[in-house]
């Protein structure tokens, strides 16, 4: 049986505590003020690539506005996420000082785990939708609009850069790092609150769409912890928004995803279920997986160690 008080992850933090050269902060303040770092230097970094992009439309005679409301754009946000990955790398090699395996980036079975996190991440999401139908919150609908594959596989891409840069920043450094001189449950929750703290800004946004937002922060840390690995949690979140969004059609925390596999609608009569204008992730449909997998998590799932060089080789990777 799993260990719910996380005891058999304590060596992952260990790995950390035992490099000469890394400089994690040991005060919670100093990490919080690098986890706001993090949040600044994002939306700072993803304004810089904005500035050329806007530049060249007004030179060109062409509308930001009309670029803002095309199918493409929302493909457009996922990529430029890439900024986060870059900003995590600063963060984590820059300023702590700690090879990218002490935040989960393992070359030990990552297409196994990879594959695995995708598998759950569909099946947790079809758990949602049918618990939503079968309470009436969600109906089979229908789109007028034909199938736009070469844009559906441009969205694809983009949830996997997108999933992984959230894990990278909120797991593989913002958990990893509170974890190397506290318990792993300060890690666990510390990520957690402050991955739905950053989902505050989302349109539709409600305090039970954050609150599912962070439990799901919670299932993600937990994964990454069991599994020893940070693809498997990537592929969770990445096939999550994407079944939620391209293949169900509906929102992701609050965020319209464009064209998509099946047509589903939210109704009115249910919004306690279905989060209203947040979207399914900000219902009690939701809220009911989530728990289902932290226990399932925290009791059933067996710890898993995968292979670690000595701290004389980590310290000498990526």
């Amino acid at each position: 049986m799993a260990d719910w008080k996380l005891r058999d992850t304590q060596p992952q933090f260990a790995r950390i505590r035992s490099l000469p050269e890394q400089r994690v902060p040991e005060n919670v303040f100093v990490m919080l003020l690098l986890a706001i770092a993090y949040l600044i230097g994002t939306r700072l970094g993803t304004y810089l690539v904005l500035l050329p992009v806007i530049m060249v439309m007004q030179v060109t005679g062409h509308s930001m506005q009309a670029f803002h409301e095309s199918p493409g754009f929302f493909a457009f946000q996922l990529y430029l996420t890439l900024v986060s990955i870059a900003v995590t790398l600063l963060i984590c090699r820059g300023i702590e000082c700690r090879p990218l395996r002490t935040a989960g980036l393992t070359k030990h079975h990552y297409v196994r785990d990879y594959l695995l996190g995708a598998v759950i991440g569909f099946a947790m999401f079809s758990a949602v939708i049918g618990l939503n139908y079968a309470a009436g919150a969600v109906r089979a609908g229908s789109s007028d609009a034909p199938l736009d594959l070469p844009l559906m596989l441009l969205i694809a891409g983009g949830w996997i850069i997108q999933g992984f840069s959230e894990e990278f920043a909120f797991r593989g450094f913002m958990m990893m790092s509170a974890g190397t001189y506290r318990k792993p449950w300060f890690a666990v929750i510390f990520s957690a609150v402050i991955f739905g703290c950053a989902h505050l800004g989302n349109n539709g946004v409600t305090v039970s769409g954050v609150l599912n937002v962070a439990l799901f922060g919670v299932i993600m840390s937990l994964y990454m912890l069991r599994t020893d690995s940070i693809w498997g949690a990537a592929a969770l979140h990445s096939l999550w928004n994407w079944t939620q969004g391209s293949f169900f059609g509906l929102k992701v925390s609050g965020l319209d995803t464009g064209s998509s596999v099946l047509h589903f609608v939210q109704t009115d009569s249910a919004a306690w279920m279905n989060g209203g204008s947040f979207g399914l992730e900000g219902g009690l449909g939701t809220t009911i997986v989530q728990m289902i997998v932290i226990l399932f998590l925290l009791f059933l799932f067996p710890q898993q160690k995968a292979e670690y060089p000595e701290p004389a080789e980590a310290s000498a990777e990526a």
